[in-house]
């Protein structure tokens, strides 16, 4: 299914030219990364959700490849949690001591529900392709940064760099092939969609921005087209 490949990367074009990165390419020093409480919230129930999902899955179509996704990202909670440490982000505070803005927790919310309740199919969609490709954008926008900064150390940052571009893709060809147009594939473009608009809600909090709700592209007599998200200024509390 190229094409929901196609549109994600879309989607995934407009979060990155967004305020998160825009921010982040004008980060100079650790202080200006305060979003790394956010990233900590972010992994350890993306994490938490992908275990969950391989736990509740019973159809052996799906089985083997949730476990491979839930195995290889286990330990990146922790991991992260041991850099934060080792460059000075949790002094005076403990691992989670800060607050989850609350587009963090809508879209951690949309992850576990897509874990739990979605079929499995549709988890693919958000937890694999959505997910992982945005997790791709941000970690080869990020590594970059960290080392100008003389910060990148240890596993977590450059395993993303490895495996993220396969994780997107994991599950895909258990799908089947649909087309875009069908009921499916128009359940997969809204799923997409609604996807995409908490990941660049989310991405936007963690540098004090509001993001509005991305238009979306699905191929209806509402809307063909793609309109870049309006932004404005938000104050957020982070303890």
């Amino acid at each position: 299914m190229e094409w929901l490949l196609e549109y994600a990367e879309r989607y995934r074009s407009i979060i990155r030219s967004g305020p998160f990165f825009q921010s982040l390419a004008r980060a100079e020093r650790p202080s200006d990364l305060k979003w790394i409480h956010q990233l900590l919230h972010q992994s350890r129930e993306f994490t938490q959700a992908l275990c969950m999902r391989y736990s509740l899955c019973r159809d052996k179509n799906y089985q083997s490849i949730f476990a491979e996704h839930a195995f290889e990202e286990a330990d990146h909670p922790d991991q992260l949690v041991a850099w934060m440490s080792k460059h000075g982000f949790l002094e005076g505070t403990e691992a989670g001591g800060v607050p989850a803005t609350q587009e963090t927790i809508n879209n951690l919310a949309f992850c576990w529900r897509s874990a739990v309740r979605e079929p499995h199919d549709m988890q693919v969609v958000t937890l694999n392709v959505l997910s992982e490709g945005v997790a791709l954008d941000f970690y080869t926008a990020t590594i970059p940064v960290l080392d100008r900064m003389g910060i990148l150390s240890g596993r977590y940052w450059k395993v993303h760099r490895e495996v993220d571009a396969e994780h997107l893709r994991l599950g895909l060809d258990r799908c089947g092939e649909v087309a875009s147009d069908s009921r499916t594939g128009q359940h997969y473009q809204r799923t997409l969609w609604h996807a995409a608009c908490l990941y660049h809600q989310m991405l936007s909090s963690w540098v004090g921005e509001t993001a509005e709700p991305l238009l979306a592209l699905w191929n209806d007599n509402v809307s063909q087209r793609v309109v870049m998200p309006l932004s404005r200024r938000a104050t957020i509390c982070q303890g």
